[in-house]
């Protein structure tokens, strides 16, 4: 019978305390929660990423759009509309639930003087495209810029014509 005793003893002698169990469970908990609050700051970061990657990708779909599109063109309004909309997901537009809208300037402009010599600013554009975008509560907007030439920058780079 003393070795039973003995038994018993060892595994009351191994488990917690009452006072052990008190104290790890706020620390458990504490531990739990900081893990909610990563895998939330997780899920955030990449959606507002997810958000900013198709906001850059609108905006190189414009400006394949402007590569694309004769110089006499870029100016008129019914080629390139001064503003656009697009979404985060146009597939999936038709149904509501295309997510976030994303709403788009395109400005083009003769480059200011003194940027560039006169016989190459009075044949460029200096084009921007702007997007603005709703998330949560936040406001966000990029932009891109660029140069345009009526002949193609080769002959201005070439031979400075």
């Amino acid at each position: 019978m003393g070795a039973v005793l003995g038994n018993r003893s060892r595994a009351f002698a191994s488990a917690f305390t009452l006072i052990e169990a008190v104290v790890a469970m706020p620390i458990a908990a504490v531990a739990l929660v900081s893990l909610y609050a990563c895998f939330t700051q997780g899920v955030s970061v990449v959606s507002q990423e997810r958000e900013d990657l198709r906001a850059t990708q609108i905006m190189l779909k414009q400006f394949e759009r402007i590569r694309l599109a004769p110089f006499d063109q870029l100016t008129n309004t019914n080629y390139n509309p001064q503003s656009f909309t697009d979404y985060f997901d146009p597939a999936d537009q038709s149904t509501g639930g295309g997510g976030t809208t994303y709403s788009g300037t395109f400005t083009p402009s003769v480059p200011a003087a003194g940027t560039l010599p006169e016989s190459y600013r009075t044949n460029m554009l200096f084009i921007t495209v702007g997007l603005t975008w709703t998330s949560g509560k936040l406001q966000h907007s990029r932009s891109m810029q660029t140069y345009v030439a009526r002949n193609g920058i080769q002959g201005y780079v070439a031979t400075g014509q």
